[in-house]
């Protein structure tokens, strides 16, 4: 008898390198490191790093979805939602898993 096993996580912590920081998508393969100042952000593509380089947008932050501070991505845990592939962006480790747990299917 052969069983499917299900994850209930539909969250998960990825390696902020397998990111892009532009999209904010998880790319699943390591990203272009992009220095602004002694600190690492991710791109997919030469026009990520434009825009990383010159913060075009704002793009270097994102919100964290619990409080809704703003999080410097180069620093921040991230989460994908593994059914869409996007991610939320974390001031911690701590707040990563509590937005995981209290959202687990």
């Amino acid at each position: 008898m052969n069983s499917v096993v299900v994850s209930q996580t539909t969250y998960e912590i990825v390696p902020n390198d397998k990111v892009c920081m532009v999209n904010d998508r998880y790319m699943g393969v390591e990203q272009i490191p992009i220095d602004v100042e002694g600190i690492t952000y991710y791109g997919c593509c030469q026009g990520c790093v434009e825009k990383l380089q010159k913060n075009i947008d704002n793009v270097r932050f994102g919100s964290n979805p619990i409080d809704d501070t703003k999080i410097d991505k180069a620093n921040a845990v991230i989460v994908q939602d593994k059914s869409k592939g996007n991610v939320f962006y974390f001031a911690s480790k701590e707040d990563a898993q509590n937005f995981i747990n209290k959202n687990r299917a």
